[in-house]
């Protein structure tokens, strides 16, 4: 029936309330049906939505669609805001005429609530994605005064927001309403067992840009503070190891230091034992040159007789004292020898030692590179997790 241009009389009334009252079960929504004469409600009929204030017998609201409909005198499609009714709604409806005098006796109107689209698909949406998500989530949706759509998870719900819920001043959906903004709230452990974030948006008024309710959408955020800890941690304890690799490094360049000083103290030392076995030398030449001028002096105070006994005692002296003077050179010889084979062994080690120090400070350096990298990974994990 096309009732945009039909004209409705009394003798019409009936059927018009038959067939809203088929018609009222075919909006998702709920419709109301209601008449009025001239001052007030005559007839209702409603399925899932009741308009507040409108009983049988209660009078027309002032500045409400059955005075506007009387005032427009035809059939006439109204957007009502919250403040005629206590709810948004859409009103189509039309006068009733009376045949005889030709004049307007009442309205009949069609109610059906005016909802944000967002509400309007809440529930085919928020149940499939609530489990589609990793941890789960809660969805809800509110009007400017309380809770009207909530879709839990298996894994994450919030048992203490339920329909009809008044909306807390202060939360995140209060204050999202009233800044007109979107607001998003770390939330901890302490509420529901575990760390969630939630997101606040206001749902606004395609004609007057008012905020008539907010969406809200919970996500527990357990994975990301795990993988901020861990990250944490691993910064920490790199830290840690970098900060210890750096004293080994400080250590290896100080052994470094030191060893190559003890390798110079050791070539002068071997420079020493050089002129040692120099002296010695010498004094080998001076004992042999002294053996040879006691044997001469011996050989002249034999031939000379008794008068020169005491100058054969003399050189006989001479000789042993040569002969002691080589026999102690050898002496000494025999221990430089031994001091250099020494002193060469521990030149070969402080080799060694400096060629080891000097492959750890290099390998030192690699691992403060790679510490260095796994640093950067850290921090990039950390922020990953704090972006989850």
């Amino acid at each position: 029936m096309d009732l945009e241009n039909v004209i409705m009389h009394t003798s019409d009334i009936e059927m018009l309330k038959k067939f809203f009252n088929i018609m009222i079960y075919t909006f998702e929504d709920g419709a109301c049906f209601f008449t009025t004469d001239l001052n007030a409600v005559q007839f209702k009929l409603t399925n899932k939505f009741d308009l507040p204030g409108v009983e049988i017998g209660t009078a027309n609201k002032k500045n409400g669609a059955a005075e506007q409909i009387m005032q427009a005198g035809k059939v006439t499609l109204l957007r009502l805001d919250r403040s005629i009714y206590g709810v948004r709604t859409h009103a189509y409806g039309g006068p009733i005429w009376d045949k005889e005098t030709t004049e307007i006796i009442g309205t009949w109107i069609l109610m059906i609530p005016r909802q944000h689209k967002l509400v309007n698909s809440f529930d085919l949406f928020a149940p499939v994605l609530a489990d589609l998500l990793q941890e789960g989530g809660f969805f809800c949706i509110t009007d400017q005064t309380s809770y009207i759509k909530r879709q839990g998870s298996q894994k994450f719900d919030m048992p203490d927001i339920q329909l009809k819920t008044p909306i807390r001043e202060g939360s995140g959906p209060y204050e999202s309403l009233h800044q007109k903004k979107q607001l998003s709230r770390e939330v901890d452990a302490s509420v529901y067992g575990m760390p969630f974030m939630t997101t606040s948006t206001p749902l606004l008024d395609e004609d007057t840009g008012t905020a008539v309710g907010t969406f809200t959408l919970a996500l527990p955020r357990q994975l990301a503070n795990d993988l901020k800890t861990i990250a944490n941690s691993l910064d920490h304890g790199l830290t840690e190891v970098s900060d210890a690799v750096q004293q080994i490094t400080a250590a290896t360049t100080t052994s470094s230091n030191n060893q190559n000083q003890l390798n110079t103290e050791i070539e002068k030392v071997k420079t020493q034992l050089d002129n040692i076995n120099n002296v010695m030398a010498f004094i080998k030449e001076i004992a042999d040159e002294t053996k040879m001028l006691g044997l001469n002096a011996a050989i002249e105070a034999a031939r000379v007789g008794e008068a020169g006994r005491g100058f054969g005692v003399v050189a006989e002296e001479i000789r042993k004292l040569s002969a002691e003077s080589k026999k102690t050179v050898a002496q000494i010889k025999d221990l430089t020898k031994q001091i250099e084979i020494s002193i060469n062994t521990t030149s070969n080690s402080s080799q060694s030692t400096l060629a080891g120090v000097e492959e750890t400070a290099a390998s030192v350096q690699e691992v403060n590179a790679t510490l260095e990298e796994m640093t950067s990974l850290a921090n990039k994990l950390s922020n990953t997790a704090a972006n989850l």
